[in-house]
């Protein structure tokens, strides 16, 4: 039975999680933007070590070549492919703009067809529901030519410089972690030292336990499920002759990532809208492409992530959504890792001010 805490024993834990949990997000907030190439550099670089010590034996073990040739394999790999995807995907947008003419008559043509179904379904004077479309469409126009034309273009002007020094940072920052990469193969084994002489050696421990878990099962799992949904997509888009399919596929696969939205918030209102126009083929196949995705991401979340993370589905939702208001895009992973990381320091603090009476290992293997 454990012993009643003192007042002093709670106060301690109550403002050391609070002191935990600040800095773990203002080091998320403002440091972590600057050491991020660093940060994925040594992952890539303890993804690789295995091969990275096989291929050092035919250079006398020297990691600085075998990392090398790994690191440009790598490069070139993930080059090549994200090529074929950019490729695939500036052919589909170029083809919306070639043919923007015929979407647009084929858009009115649809939305024609459907405002004289509804008039038919609600029983009103032929050519209502057109008229209604029509003006609101006269409002908008109206209202943009009006007042947002130059506003459009000074926002434009706003974001371009930013967003081409945002992507040279990028592509600077993606050089640096491949280069860090090169260099922190071959000091694997004495940062693994530091850590264990360190003073820090049990904080360490606890953080690098729960983000291994982290790691090895929520990210690769949501990675898995991400990729397969967008294969499922795209040939569900394929089949019914989507000639944008795999922009469509890719975009509603990320954003099926995202907390609260998923495949059914576009494919549901696509399948209602294709029943309204008639297209039955396509409304079966998209609710079939909805079933499936939905499938895939309830069965390998619930069975896979959330049994072996031990963070419910509703807990996780709740992360990564506060997560995203906190960081922006990135809370999707960085939410998560924030948890982790204040839940182990946490359990770790609970455990020192406890002494006694909580387990050490328990709380760690």
């Amino acid at each position: 039975m454990q012993e009643a805490w003192t007042i002093k024993q709670k106060f301690l834990f109550i403002s050391g999680s609070f002191a935990i949990a600040v800095s773990i997000f203002l080091g998320f907030k403002y440091v972590f933007p600057l050491i991020s190439p660093f940060v994925i550099a040594y992952i890539i670089a303890l993804a690789i070590e295995k091969p990275v010590n096989k291929l050092s034996k035919l250079f006398r073990g020297k990691k600085h070549p075998a990392s090398t040739i790994i690191v440009v394999l790598l490069a070139i790999v993930i080059f090549v492919a994200l090529a074929a995807l950019f490729y695939a995907v500036f052919k589909e947008v170029k083809n919306f703009f070639v043919n923007y003419q015929y979407n647009m008559v084929v858009v009115k043509q649809t939305a024609a067809k459907i405002c004289f179904n509804l008039d038919g379904m609600f029983g009103l004077r032929e050519g209502c529901c057109m008229d209604a479309l029509e003006m609101c469409t006269r409002y908008i126009e109206k209202a943009f030519n009006e007042n947002a034309s130059s506003a459009v273009v000074n926002r434009v002007a706003e974001i371009s410089l930013p967003a081409i020094v945002k992507i040279a940072v990028f592509i600077g920052g993606v050089f640096v972690s491949f280069i860090s990469v090169i260099y922190l193969s071959d000091k694997l084994d004495v940062i693994r030292d530091w850590c264990n002489s360190t003073h820090f050696r049990e904080e360490i421990l606890a953080v690098t336990s729960s983000l291994k878990q982290l790691m090895s099962v929520y990210y690769r799992i949501e990675l898995l499920i991400t990729i397969i949904n967008i294969v499922v997509l795209t040939v569900g888009f394929f089949i019914i002759g989507n000639s944008y399919a795999i922009v469509l596929g890719v975009v509603i696969g990320i954003l099926d990532m995202l907390p609260v939205f998923g495949t059914g918030t576009v494919l549901i209102p696509w399948l209602l809208f294709d029943l309204a126009c008639g297209n039955t083929f396509s409304a079966i196949v998209l609710l079939f492409v909805y079933a499936v995705t939905w499938l895939v991401r309830e069965i390998m979340e619930s069975k896979c992530v959330g049994d072996r993370v031990g963070i419910s589905p509703l807990v996780m939702l709740i992360i990564i959504f506060v997560g995203i208001l906190v960081y922006g895009v990135m809370g999707f992973i960085l939410g998560p890792v924030s948890y982790c990381m204040a839940k182990a320091l946490i359990l770790y603090l609970k455990t020192v001010i406890g002494r006694g009476t909580l387990s050490d290992k328990k709380n760690f293997e």
